[in-house]
C-alpha cells in the first residue's frame, strides 16, 4: 500500500478539525455518542451526523417552553428521557418542511429524512445503553419509505443511439467539429488532452469523481495499466484501463500537465495527476462542471460523472453477469449495494423481450 498522500492527509485533517468543532456545541452526551464511533465511522459521515444532531436540538430549544433561552449545548439528558413518539413525528414534519424567521424555507424528502434520522436512533441507542434513558422511543417511529430505482440512470450505450460512442468519438474530433463555434473550439483546446484523458477514464475505469481527484501522479501505472486509488471507504484499491485509456493518459502527461505547474502550485497538488489552470489539483466540482460541458455539447443533454460510473457498471454486468466482478470493480464494500443497481438490469431485459417481433 503507497505512504498515504498529503493531499489526504490534508483533507483528513480539515475533516476531524470540523467534526471536533461541532462537537463543542453539542450537549455533552452527544459529543460523547458521536467520539465513540471515530474508529468505525469516516470523519465525513461523523461531521454530517453532528449537524443532523445540532438541528434536532435546536428544533426543540426554539419549539419547546421547557428549554427556553438555552442553548443546545445546556439540553440536559433527562430532557430526551420526557420525550414522546409524538415529539419525533414533529421533528419528522419540520425536517420535511420548514421555513425560517427570515423566510428560507428548507425541504427534505423520504430519503434524507430517513438518512438524517439514522444519528438521532443511534443517539438513543447510545443513552439507553449508558443508562441516561430507559427506553429508545426513537425506534419505535415509524420510518419514511424509501423507493429505490430499479434501473439506474445512464448513458445509452447500444442501438441507433449510442450516447457512449458519440461522446467518446465526439472527443476525438471536437477540435475539427465544424459545428462548433472557433471561438469555443480555441478555448477548448487549451485543456483538450487533460479534459479527454478525463472522459476516458471514467468511462473507461467507473471510478467516483473524487477518487478521480484524490489521483496523483505516480497512481498511474502504465507498464501494468492501473491506477492506484483511494476509496470513498478509506482503503487503496487497484483498478485496471485499456489501451486506449492508457494512450489518452499518456498524451495528456506528455503534452499537457507541465503547463499546470508553477512556482504558485502548493506542495500538496504538486504531485496531482489532474491539475487546473489556477496551478492546483483540479477539485470535484471542476471535474463535474467539464463532464457536464462536453456532454451538453456533444449530446445536447448535460450528464453527471455519476452516470459515467453508472454506464460503466452496467456495461460490466452485461457483458460478464458477474455481480461480483461489478461489486470489487467499482469498490461497493456491500454487494447488495450492487445488486440493487445493476443486477435489475435484468429487468430491462425482459422489457425488450416484450417488444420482440416474431411474425
Amino acid at each position: 500500500m503507497r505512504n498515504e498522500s498529503q493531499f489526504y492527509q490534508d483533507k483528513e485533517n480539515k475533516q476531524i478539525a470540523k467534526f471536533r468543532e461541532l462537537c463543542r456545541n453539542l450537549p455533552k452526551y452527544a459529543s460523547a455518542y458521536l467520539q465513540n464511533r471515530e474508529l468505525v465511522v469516516k470523519y465525513s459521515t461523523l461531521t454530517a451526523y453532528a449537524y443532523d444532531l445540532q438541528v434536532f436540538f435546536q428544533f426543540f430549544a426554539e419549539q419547546n417552553p421547557v428549554l427556553k433561552n438555552s442553548s443546545i449545548k445546556e439540553i440536559p439528558a433527562d430532557f430526551l428521557a420526557e420525550l414522546t413518539e409524538e415529539d419525533i413525528m414533529d421533528f419528522q414534519r419540520y425536517l420535511r418542511f420548514h421555513e425560517s424567521v427570515d423566510k428560507k424555507v428548507s425541504k427534505n424528502d423520504n430519503k434524507a429524512i430517513a438518512r438524517k434520522m439514522a444519528p438521532i436512533r443511534g443517539l438513543f441507542d447510545y443513552m439507553v445503553r449508558k443508562k441516561y434513558i430507559s427506553a429508545n422511543i426513537a425506534k419505535n417511529v415509524e420510518m419514511p419509505k424509501v423507493k429505490s430505482p430499479k434501473i439506474i440512470k445512464k448513458l445509452s450505450n447500444d442501438g441507433e443511439n449510442n450516447e457512449v460512442e458519440r461522446l467518446l468519438s465526439g472527443m476525438e474530433t471536437i477540435l475539427t467539429n465544424p459545428s462548433i463555434p472557433k471561438r469555443q473550439k480555441a478555448f477548448l483546446k487549451k485543456d483538450y488532452f487533460r479534459d479527454n484523458a478525463i472522459i476516458w477514464l471514467l468511462l473507461g475505469t467507473g471510478i467516483r469523481i473524487s477518487e478521480c481527484e484524490g489521483l496523483d501522479i505516480k497512481d498511474v501505472d502504465f507498464e501494468n495499466k492501473s491506477i492506484n486509488i483511494k476509496r470513498k471507504g478509506g482503503f487503496y484499491d487497484i483498478v485496471y484501463f485499456n489501451d486506449e485509456v492508457s494512450l489518452k493518459l499518456k498524451n495528456y502527461i506528455d503534452n499537457e500537465r507541465k503547463q499546470y505547474l508553477s512556482d504558485n502550485t502548493p506542495e500538496k497538488d504538486k504531485e496531482a495527476l489532474f491539475l487546473s489552470r489556477k496551478y492546483r489539483r483540479l477539485s470535484v466540482d471542476a471535474m463535474e462542471n467539464l463532464v457536464e460541458k462536453y456532454t451538453l455539447i456533444l449530446l445536447g443533454k448535460k450528464f453527471s460523472p455519476h452516470k459515467c460510473r453508472a454506464t460503466y457498471g452496467t456495461t460490466l454486468y452485461q457483458k460478464t453477469n458477474d455481480i461480483r466482478l461489478v461489486a470489487d470493480v467499482l469498490g461497493h464494500s456491500n454487494i447488495n449495494t450492487t445488486a440493487k443497481h445493476y443486477a435489475a438490469q435484468t429487468e430491462e431485459n425482459k422489457k425488450r423481450a416484450g417488444n420482440i417481433d416474431f411474425k
